[in-house]
């Protein structure tokens, strides 16, 4: 589990106390006290507490009787003015729950009015200028109260992250269910764009082979950029499964030659209409006709067996593709209903 950071600050004079104190929480926390090389030469005060501002999660500040501090003719023990700056530094920026205030049972330290009726901990003033024993029983009591405290306000810091990242997790997953909805369409529309740019490459069968690896290459690039989706909507398998099927479907789909007039048969097909029509004419008939009556015979005939082709290949891939494409979906739909079943917890 992880510790909270504690920084501990205290006057030069009360740094036995701060040692004793950071011994005493170091089993539950990650203290740190003043000394600990953060007010290193060449760096200003302020600018310093601002980064131990930014890094800790708690704050103890030990108040010793370092000064005298006299008010209408009356003489009391005062901390050091740069404890109280801390406390108010501290307690402005992580709040009072987690800004501890150490000070002695006697002499009672004078406090700020601003500052009167303010929960504080004490330390066994008369055991703290004894070894290192009497100084850790001098702030035992003390310890325990704040370690609790700590304890008790961590828990609920840890717990309140949980439920950000909860909704932050489940605004994501939202998110990956919404972008992986659209693979299919995505995926289809790549076999759609090979079959028009076929036309482009219809007496070129090596041409349309690149555009067919060129389309694999789209749907190799979809599925990645979707990867990271699939990861949180649990749908990895799904995805990797309609890709797979979506890209069978492509390199399997037939070079439309059915629409190529290029070959030797074809060009002989023309040369024998050719004649036919001269004949036609001699005789007396329509050539024109005659040409045209061919040119439909065989656009009636090629266009036949291209549909019988496109048939035979969409039947054949048509059940794998609705299958990947439906898993897929269920998948996602169960994903959503983790996410609102969480939101709603």
């Amino acid at each position: 589990m992880q510790k909270p950071s504690v920084f501990i600050g205290s006057s030069s004079e009360g740094r036995p106390i701060a040692e004793a104190v950071s011994t005493y929480l170091s089993d539950d926390a990650e203290p740190k006290i003043w000394t600990d090389q953060i007010f290193l030469p060449g760096r200003y005060p302020l600018e310093v507490l601002e980064g131990e501002l930014r890094t800790s999660n708690f704050a103890v500040l030990v108040a010793s009787p370092d000064d005298e501090l006299v008010k209408r003719g009356v003489a009391t023990s005062a901390m050091r003015d740069n404890i109280l700056l801390e406390f108010g530094l501290f307690s402005g920026v992580l709040g009072r729950k987690r800004t501890f205030f150490l000070c002695p049972s006697d002499p009672q330290i004078s406090l700020p009015s601003d500052l009167l009726g303010i929960i504080y901990a004490t330390y066994d003033a008369e055991r703290i200028t004894g070894g290192v024993a009497e100084r850790a029983a001098a702030v035992q009591d003390a310890c325990l109260s704040i370690r609790e405290g700590i304890r008790e306000e961590w828990a609920a810091i840890l717990h309140r992250r949980e439920e950000r990242l909860i909704r932050l997790q489940n605004s994501q997953g939202r998110q990956a269910i919404k972008r992986l909805y659209a693979v299919a369409s995505r995926f289809r529309d790549t076999l759609v764009a090979v079959q028009r740019d076929a036309v482009a490459v219809i007496a070129d069968r090596p041409g349309f082979e690149q555009v067919k690896s060129r389309a694999a290459d789209e749907l190799a690039r979809i599925a990645e950029s979707c990867a990271e989706d699939a990861r949180m909507a649990d749908a990895e398998e799904e995805l990797k499964a309609l890709q797979v099927a979506t890209n069978e479907a492509l390199l399997d789909l037939p070079f439309p030659e059915e629409l190529s007039i290029a070959g030797e048969s074809s060009r002989q097909r023309a040369v024998d209409a050719g004649f036919q029509a001269i004949t036609s004419f001699l005789g007396g008939g329509d050539p024109v006709r005659h040409v045209k009556d061919e040119v439909e015979t065989e656009i009636r005939s090629r266009m036949a067996g291209l549909r019988r082709r496109y048939s035979e290949w969409w039947d054949k891939h048509a059940a794998p593709l609705q299958g990947a494409a439906n898993r897929m979906q269920d998948k996602l739909f169960t994903a959503l209903e983790k996410v609102v079943a969480s939101e709603e917890n």
